[in-house]
């Protein structure tokens, strides 16, 4: 496999917005600070191995998402510590989002990349949501984070 990073134009970019209108609207943004901006993307799913060769073709500015939010969320600790903790060192702002996926975070990410940051989307469960935070600031304590969580019980 070459080592250039894969480009999403043409009639490829055009099925892709289409299916993620229809499925997953709030990552709308996120198609176009690809197709229009030129904004690197990496998705890192869970148990994901053979990470720095990603990392090493990630175009900059880069939008990463890390997908710890399917049935059962596994946590920082089961990704690769090296390849995460440098996600983290090179991302300029993070949204941890534990919840129904709002598109205001996901539209303020893909407003970072194409102002030309580099942006981190951790999708989680709420058992999880702390131990991604705290990881996330043990690596980068200045790091800026926005924090989706579900809400609370009325009290």
């Amino acid at each position: 496999m070459p080592d250039t990073p894969i480009q999403f134009t043409g009639s490829i970019l055009d099925q892709l917005e289409t299916k993620v209108a229809a499925e997953a609207a709030h990552l709308l943004p996120i198609v176009h600070a690809i197709g229009d901006h030129g904004v690197g993307f990496l998705v890192i799913p869970q148990r994901a191995t053979g990470l720095h060769r990603g990392i090493k073709l990630l175009q900059r500015p880069f939008i990463v998402m890390v997908g710890d939010d399917t049935d059962c969320a596994l946590g920082p600790d089961q990704y690769d510590s090296k390849a995460l903790d440098r996600l983290i060192g090179m991302a300029d702002g993070v949204a941890i989002i534990s919840c129904a996926p709002p598109p205001e975070a996901y539209s303020s990410i893909a407003l970072m990349a194409m102002a030309q940051r580099n942006g981190l989307i951790i999708e989680t469960r709420p058992e999880q949501e702390i131990a991604w935070t705290n990881h996330v600031q043990a690596v980068c304590p200045e790091l800026p984070i926005l924090l989706c969580t579900v809400k609370g019980p009325r009290q």
